[in-house]
């Protein structure tokens, strides 16, 4: 078996009465070299005593594990906070809420990322989602797509599949892809593009078609949190498309050329995104805006069928009906 250290690292926030499943899933694996770093995001719960609990068995286990506390400033910090202090050849970061669904998940990595070449950055695995109650929700599929190991794109683009504990990375080349350690903090977003982005652009990826990571649905979540209303859902996309176009900005391999053109690609991506969320809430004050901005600033042709959304989404049952309309369109596509 390797001896390469994994360091792992958990922002949390508020996660006493669950992260004992993170934790416990840890001490189960087979695999020897192991340091985790706990990052308390402020929380105002029992989470440093639960943590507590955990240090002497992971001594007991040959780990180490190290709680963290810093005043409430987001995921992003929290990461960097970590990113210094890690001493491991190989790096993951799960959530507090989600779990290793095996216990050789991180000798399986591991020895995928032993074996591989120098232009492989990270391996990743398949999740399995759970609700609240760890019930059985669903499960990603193994697919085609599954294959390409090309995902610089992808990731940009929302086709690439996030579950922070499922990809494991090379350190020795996120040190040469991230200065300093430093990662571009939005405390209203994760870490996950800023991490993965640098590595894939120059880097592959691969993928082990077994499921080794479950992902908890939760409703509110530190990473994946539900907002339910037309300001929240704003901030939240906006935090997404300023973490995304910084993460590009700070990728000195990527040609000025082809930055700005992916830039473009993503404002133009999350204006159609802002529309639909203008649809949401029946706000077409700012429909109208963006589809200007697509028009004016970006030259993209607007379809008919955005322009007759702008006119009626000011009435809440036309959003509605869209939807109905939209579900009976794919199911008879597929």
């Amino acid at each position: 078996m390797s001896s390469r250290l994994v360091s792992v690292i958990t922002p949390c926030y508020n996660a006493g009465s669950f992260i004992h499943r993170l934790l416990d899933s840890i001490l189960d694996q087979d695999y020897l070299y192991l340091e985790m770093y706990i990052v308390d995001d402020g929380s105002t719960d029992n989470t440093k005593s639960v943590v507590d609990e955990y240090v002497l068995k992971f001594v007991d286990k040959g780990y180490s594990l190290t709680y963290i506390y810093q005043e409430n400033s987001g995921q992003s910090v929290a990461i960097n906070k970590a990113l210094k202090l890690v001493r491991g050849d190989y790096l993951v970061w799960p959530d507090s809420d989600d779990f290793y669904a095996s216990s050789n998940a991180i000798s399986k990595m591991v020895s995928i990322l032993d074996k591989s070449e120098d232009s492989v950055s990270m391996v990743r695995c398949l999740p399995v989602y759970l609700n609240e109650n760890l019930i059985f929700h669903h499960k990603m599929e193994s697919n085609e797509n599954l294959h390409n190991e090309y995902l610089f794109e992808d990731c940009i683009l929302g086709k690439c599949y996030f579950l922070s504990g499922g990809y494991m990375v090379k350190m020795n080349v996120l040190d040469l892809c991230i200065k300093d350690r430093e990662i571009y903090v939005e405390k209203n977003a994760g870490q996950n593009w800023q991490l993965m982005l640098p590595l894939l652009y120059q880097y592959r990826c691969i993928t082990i078609e077994e499921y080794l990571y479950n992902v908890v649905i939760r409703e509110i979540s530190h990473s994946r949190g539900q907002y339910k209303s037309f300001e929240e859902e704003n901030r939240k996309f906006q935090a997404y498309e300023s973490t995304l176009v910084n993460t590009l900005q700070r990728i000195s391999a990527l040609p000025l050329i082809e930055k700005e053109l992916y830039i473009r690609n993503v404002n133009i991506k999350y204006l159609w995104i802002y529309f639909d969320v203008s649809l949401k809430y029946c706000h077409r004050e700012q429909a109208k805006m963006v589809l200007q901005k697509l028009k004016n600033k970006y030259k993209v042709k607007i379809p008919l069928l955005k322009r007759i959304d702008c006119i009626f989404c000011q009435f809440s049952e036309y959003y509605q009906w869209r939807k109905k309309v939209n579900l009976l369109v794919h199911k008879a596509v597929d």
